[in-house]
């Protein structure tokens, strides 16, 4: 939801997992499914294994987070 509070936190991506999801490495060993927000999912080819990432995740679900891209 709009203006919920989000954990803001660096990772790594491990596999992409189709349609526009992957599988992120946190630095404290976390893992998550991470997804990419539909109006971005042209640069989701940008993505690959091993690339650094930034990663919103809500307070009360460490499973699931959204990607954070530049806006460009």
């Amino acid at each position: 939801m709009p203006g919920e509070f989000t954990i803001r936190a660096k990772g790594i991506v491990r596999e992409y997992l189709p349609p526009a999801t992957f599988l992120v490495e946190l630095a404290n060993g976390h893992r998550l499914f991470a997804r990419v927000p539909f109006k971005h999912r042209d640069k989701v080819s940008d993505i690959k294994s091993d690339s650094k990432v930034i990663v919103e995740i809500s307070p009360t679900d460490f499973s699931n987070g959204v990607l954070v891209l530049d806006k460009d």
